[in-house]
């Protein structure tokens, strides 16, 4: 073993770097679901997941690789054992060594990147999966696919459906077009869709609303640059911060005059300076623009992926609702009545 070796006496020496490899054969070891797992060393769940789905190029941070250590430390012999021998059998099945493909990983990926594709939650993608199986389901059962454990065939076989080109519509489908997630505010989605996992890999970024805090203050500078240089094209349409319908939402949601304003001010300086940095003949792939109509929804559309938020009277924008929309190809729903409000309004504002 590289990490750490059984001695006599039932201890071992200190795994040298934690890996998502080294957490989920800890987490087995003690036998816990990442929920339980997360909780015992006082991380988010998707933390959890992250370092699993990662595993050997993921490294937890310094604070956690002593959190590992201490649950290492304190788990029972037996736990420790098995920690142990979980090591020694994701050594001898490594994806490097012989043998051909890694199946497993595949399915796990599969169920991730289907779940993903819904933009749902892995709650919400059981429901999803129980309407196309003869069984229920969970979102653990979801996770642990993602992450550790083979799918079941059936379960593979609905995996395909969902993306495959074309798959059948169902009854839901039908009634709800092409929406497939609602959460009941912003936080709640930014939780389980992180800008981060929003836009990685977008071709296309479209945005409408207020100060646009998910894209101006979620997004670092750097990813801004990577995600242009890969070849996005991006476009970004404030709320004019000097105009009348900023000073109208403000008194609608009880702000003092100028918050508002300063804000988005603030944010629009933030992606001129990610503009201006970009390299000479990329900066017309980030354009920015203003306008000034009542304010109604707040719009993100990443390539076929859509999310909406409606302005609703004496609520702040943080506590609306917002759906996840998907488009769907050679059909009505909602993505391209969204498509076209932001175009419309595109149109209508005023380059930066």
């Amino acid at each position: 073993m590289t990490d750490l070796d059984m001695i006599e006496g039932g201890t071992m020496t200190p795994v040298q770097r934690w890996t998502g490899r080294e957490t989920k054969a800890l987490r087995h070891a003690l036998r816990m679901s990442i929920r339980d797992f997360a909780v015992h060393l006082g991380v988010a769940e998707r933390t959890v997941s992250k370092w699993e789905a990662g595993g050997e190029s993921v490294n937890p941070r310094p604070e956690m690789q002593s959190a590992l250590d201490t649950a290492l430390a304190q788990a029972a012999e037996e736990a420790r054992r098995r920690f142990a021998l979980a090591l020694r059998r994701t050594e001898t099945t490594a994806p490097g060594a012989p043998g051909g493909l890694d199946l497993r990983a595949a399915a796990c990926e599969q169920v991730a990147r289907a779940r993903q594709a819904l933009g749902l939650s892995a709650d919400d993608f059981a429901v999803v999966l129980a309407r196309m199986l003869t069984w229920q389901p969970t979102g653990d059962d979801v996770t642990g696919w993602e992450t550790n454990s083979v799918p079941p065939g059936d379960v593979v076989l609905a995996l395909s459906a969902i993306l495959g080109p074309s798959a059948p519509a169902n009854e839901d489908t039908g009634r709800f077009g092409d929406l497939v997630a609602v959460y009941p505010n912003r936080s709640e989605f930014s939780t389980d869709l992180p800008p981060d996992q929003l836009l990685g890999g977008a071709k296309e970024v479209r945005a409408i609303g207020l100060s646009l805090n998910l894209l101006s203050q979620g997004y670092a500078d750097r990813r801004w640059h990577d995600l242009v240089e890969a070849g996005a094209h991006v476009r970004c349409l404030f709320l004019d911060p000097d105009g009348l319908a900023i000073q109208a939402r403000e008194a609608e949601e009880s702000f003092p005059a100028g918050q508002l304003s300063g804000l988005t001010k603030l944010n629009i300086e933030t992606l001129m300076r990610v503009r201006d940095r970009l390299p000479d003949g990329l900066q017309e792939r980030m354009e920015l623009a203003v306008y000034d109509d009542t304010l109604r929804f707040n719009v993100v559309l990443v390539d076929d992926l859509c999310v909406a938020q409606p302005y609703l009277a004496e609520s702040r924008g943080v506590d609306s609702p917002a759906f996840v929309v998907r488009r769907r190809q050679a059909r009505g729903g909602l993505y391209p009545v969204f498509d076209q409000f932001f175009e419309t309004q595109w149109r209508r504002g005023r380059q930066l």
